[in-house]
């Protein structure tokens, strides 16, 4: 729903039909819906890192930065919408919802730095959360304007930045 109407348009009441439930239903679960949206960021996160993991493991020495561009530029393509979602939504959130949600981002980034660390021993772990963090602000932009025609062009970008 956060998709697709966008969170200010999601109330509380349209989520909890969606989900077969009562409104004030959601409320046993989570207090507010930045906490809903936060916890949702978290499971795509964890997807996501899932994901790239396995195309990174999968994939053989000096095709690894390769597999996870390509496994970057998917997620970002399918969950384009969340991720544009979180970027819009961080300044409403509450303090105890921010610091989950940067939790969540570093956790992600030592993750993924540490994978790229398989195929570029030369970098310190600094240098692996630089790029990091570059190619997830690349993402964050295509998530604004994701456009189909330009997709082995951000993968290139991905590519570029991973390997810089």
């Amino acid at each position: 729903m956060f998709q697709e109407r966008g969170y200010a348009a999601s109330s509380i009441d349209a989520i909890a039909a969606a989900a077969g439930i009562s409104g004030p239903g959601i409320y046993r679960y989570f207090a507010r819906k930045t906490e809903l949206l936060v916890t949702l960021l978290e499971g795509a996160a964890r997807t996501a890192m899932g994901e790239i993991a396995d195309a990174v493991a999968g994939a053989g020495e000096g095709e690894r930065l390769g597999a996870m561009a390509d496994a970057l530029a998917r997620h970002a393509q399918r969950e384009g919408a969340v991720i544009g979602l979180l970027q819009s939504t961080v300044a409403e959130m509450e303090p105890a919802d921010r610091a989950r949600l940067d939790e969540i981002r570093s956790r992600l980034v030592a993750q993924l730095a540490e994978l790229l660390l398989t195929e570029r021993a030369e970098l310190n772990a600094a240098e692996a959360q630089l790029h990091v963090e570059a190619a997830l602000g690349l993402i964050g932009q295509w998530a604004r304007r994701p456009d189909p025609q330009h997709t082995i062009r951000f993968r290139r970008l991905l590519l570029a930045i991973l390997g810089a």
